[in-house]
């Protein structure tokens, strides 16, 4: 299932860092509009327009803002303790049945599909984005993630490009003796 009725969820850190590299619109070129909780809204709010997302949460129409009605109920689910925009994105993909969680963390992954929520992550945005020919490559957005504190080891790098058919652009990963 894609396209118009499709429901996709994210938790922050899809929003701040294609925001960082200023790729957010392959999120509204991809799903046409995104859920996210009321916990996400803060997160990137918080410290003002200066947050990565921060203002595209406010202004871009196509990035709906929905509060989680049992959220007290989902959370006494959860395995393992996350933090409130994981928690509530989880919640939120439960409460809509979601087809998509957009999340990265990997307890929040780990819970979200142990509950049976699709996940895809960063990298799974931009692979979905290429395959759709929004982009022609992946690597410079993955070159550009990790400019950031974006948490992207050169596994994840290497296997995101093996993916995309650019394998030609891995990084030499030496091993050591």
């Amino acid at each position: 299932m894609s396209g118009p009725g499709k429901i996709v969820v994210s938790d922050t850190t899809a929003i701040t860092y294609l925001s960082r590299i200023g790729a957010i619109s392959l999120l509204k070129s991809l799903f046409n509009q995104i859920y996210i909780p009321l916990a996400v809204y803060e997160e990137l709010t918080r410290q003002g327009d200066s947050n990565p997302g921060s203002e595209e949460v406010k202004t871009l129409n196509w990035i709906v803002v929905n509060e989680v009605s049992n959220f007290k109920e989902v959370t006494e689910k959860f395995s393992q303790k996350l933090d409130p925009g994981e928690s509530q994105a989880i919640g939120l993909a439960l409460e809509k049945k979601a087809s998509l969680l957009i999340i990265d963390e990997k307890a929040g992954r780990a819970e979200a599909q142990s509950l049976g929520i699709p996940i895809t992550g960063m990298v799974g945005v931009l692979l979905k984005a290429k395959e759709r020919n929004l982009i022609s490559t992946v690597a410079p957005f993955l070159n550009r993630l990790r400019q950031t504190n974006f948490k992207m080891g050169p596994a994840l790098y290497n296997r995101a490009l093996e993916l995309a058919g650019e394998a030609n652009l891995k990084l030499n990963i030496e091993k050591k003796a």
